[in-house]
C-alpha cells in the first residue's frame, strides 16, 4: 500500500534531515515513527503528504502509495489525492482551525471543498455524523461552537473527524497525543485504533510516548539524526535486545515504581 525507498529531504543548503528512509506498510497496519525531537520523524510523514515547509526538497529515493509515485506528483493531482485517500492529523489540530468560524462551517467547507455537488445541509450532517463516532456529546453545540469554545481533547477529537471523513486508506498523526491529559490520550488511543478495526485505515503514527507507540503499533521504527537505527516489531524494538540507542530511550522513561528521594 505504501512503499518508501531510501528517500532523503534536505532543507536550505544544509545537510540531510532524513537519509535513506525505507518503509513498507500493508493495508490496516499501524507503523509508529519513535526517537528525540529532530531525528527527522515529522520530516517523514510530511513528505509522503507532500506537504515540506519552504525550503525543504526530495533529495532522492521514491514514495509509490498504491502503485502511485508520490515524488514527481502535479499539485492538481495531490489535491485531489488528500483528504480522500491519504489524510493527517497534525500535533495540535486547534491550531489549524480557523479561530473565528465556527466548527460546523469549518467541517462543511472541508467537505465541501473535496466533494463537489454537497449542499450545506448534507455536510453538516457529515460532519455531525463523524464527530458522534468520535465520541464527542452533544454535537450541535460543537458545530455551533467557535474553536476557542473546546477543550483541547475536543479540538484534537475536530480534527480526527475531519481527517476520517472520506475514510482514507493511510492516516498520518503528527504527535496526536500531544499536549493532552493522561485520560484523554487514552480517550483518543482508543478512538483510533477503532477507526483502523472499522475502515481497514492503515496509520503511520510520530510519537515521543514509548507507550502509546508500543500499544498502537504492529511496526517500530527508531529514529536518529534523520537515520531509522532500529526497526521491528514490538516485542523485538521493546525487549532487552533491542539496539543500544532503542535502550537508551527506555531507559529514559521516567519509572513510577522507583523509590523517590525528597
Amino acid at each position: 500500500m505504501l512503499d518508501i525507498q531510501q528517500l532523503s529531504v534536505a532543507y536550505g543548503g544544509g545537510g540531510p534531515a532524513l537519509e535513506d528512509f525505507s518503509l513498507h506498510m500493508k493495508t490496516g497496519e499501524i507503523v509508529a515513527l519513535v526517537g528525540e525531537s529532530g531525528s527527522g520523524k515529522t520530516t517523514a510523514i510530511r513528505t509522503v503528504m507532500g506537504l515540506l515547509p519552504p525550503g525543504g526538497y526530495i533529495t532522492s529515493g521514491t514514495i509509490r502509495f498504491a502503485g502511485q509515485e508520490l515524488t514527481r506528483l502535479p499539485e492538481r493531482q495531490w489535491q485531489a489525492l488528500r483528504g480522500h485517500e491519504i489524510a493527517m492529523i497534525f500535533q495540535d489540530s486547534g491550531a489549524m482551525l480557523n479561530p473565528i468560524r465556527t466548527i460546523g462551517g469549518q467541517f462543511m467547507e472541508y467537505i465541501r471543498a473535496h466533494e463537489r455537488g454537497v449542499s450545506r445541509r448534507e455536510a453538516r450532517r457529515r460532519g455531525g455524523e463523524m464527530l458522534e463516532r468520535m465520541g464527542l456529546p452533544n454535537v450541535d453545540s460543537i458545530l455551533s461552537s467557535y474553536p476557542f469554545q473546546l477543550s483541547g481533547g475536543q479540538r484534537q477529537r475536530v480534527g480526527i473527524a475531519m481527517a476520517m471523513t472520506f475514510r482514507p486508506r493511510l492516516l498520518l498523526a503528527d504527535e496526536p497525543t500531544s499536549a493532552l491529559d493522561v485520560t484523554t490520550q487514552a480517550q483518543i488511543v482508543a478512538q483510533m485504533m477503532e477507526l483502523r478495526r472499522e475502515y481497514g485505515t492503515a496509520i503511520l503514527l510520530v510519537t515521543h510516548n514509548l507507550g502509546v507507540a508500543a500499544y498502537m503499533a504492529d511496526q517500530l521504527l527508531v529514529m536518529r539524526g534523520g537515520h531509522i537505527v532500529d526497526r521491528g516489531d514490538r516485542g523485538a524494538i521493546l525487549g532487552p535486545h533491542g539496539a543500544s540507542y532503542t535502550q537508551e530511550l527506555l531507559g529514559a522513561v521516567p519509572d513510577l515504581r522507583r523509590e523517590r528521594y525528597v
